[in-house]
């Protein structure tokens, strides 16, 4: 109907860049915001980037020119991403890194961008738990409303979490002196940076 504002969905995923002899790092959750009836020919296109026996997209599993030519068609997707990079984290300190990074990414997917609903890559049980837990904290702290619905998706169900796979890795490449992929994709890239101290 006109006049009712898109209901945009986003996917997430994780990365997580850790010196271990100095016990430092960076936890990246990043997104990609899309209007879920759009997604057809997106989901598509990713899969037409699938090689020989390969069934999903996963960055660090790809050669940098397959990098490159990854970064080029999520360039040319019309995709939004919203990346939250949390610094600096410690070794042992994942799961703390995460709960910082989402209670900056929800409130700004569902209030920037007008989100409805967000799904995360998928973990273990006990971890989904916890993610669910955050959220309830969230709507509790109200930076979000219950309105927003979390889930979660696996990737080889779910081609659209390839692109904030994707996306994580070229913000990762970036910070550790490799800008290139970042560079291709730049223009669809926000880009927030939270402390974790």
């Amino acid at each position: 109907m006109d006049g009712e504002p898109l209901a945009l969905h986003a996917w997430v995923d994780e990365r997580m860049d850790v010196d271990p002899v100095q016990d430092r790092g960076s936890y990246i959750l990043a997104s990609v915001v899309s209007d879920p009836d759009g997604c057809g020919p997106v989901r598509d296109a990713l899969r037409a980037l699938l090689q020989g026996r390969q069934r999903r997209l996963h960055w660090r599993d790809e050669t940098a020119p397959r990098r490159t030519k990854i970064a080029a068609a999520i360039s040319a997707m019309g995709v939004t991403a919203v990346v939250v990079v949390g610094v600096p984290m410690a070794n042992r300190r994942q799961e703390r890194a995460r709960r910082i990074c989402m209670e900056t990414l929800l409130p700004t997917l569902e209030r920037d961008y007008q989100v409805s609903r967000v799904l995360m890559e998928a973990r273990t049980q006990n971890l989904i738990r916890k993610d669910r837990e955050q959220v309830a904290n969230l709507v509790g702290k109200k930076l979000i409303t219950p309105a927003l619905r979390v889930g979660s998706a696996r990737p080889l169900e779910e081609p659209m979490l390839w692109i904030p796979d994707a996306v994580a890795g070229a913000v990762g490449a970036a910070r550790l002196g490799n800008p290139e992929w970042l560079g291709i994709i730049r223009h669809t890239v926000t880009e927030i940076e939270v402390a974790l101290r």
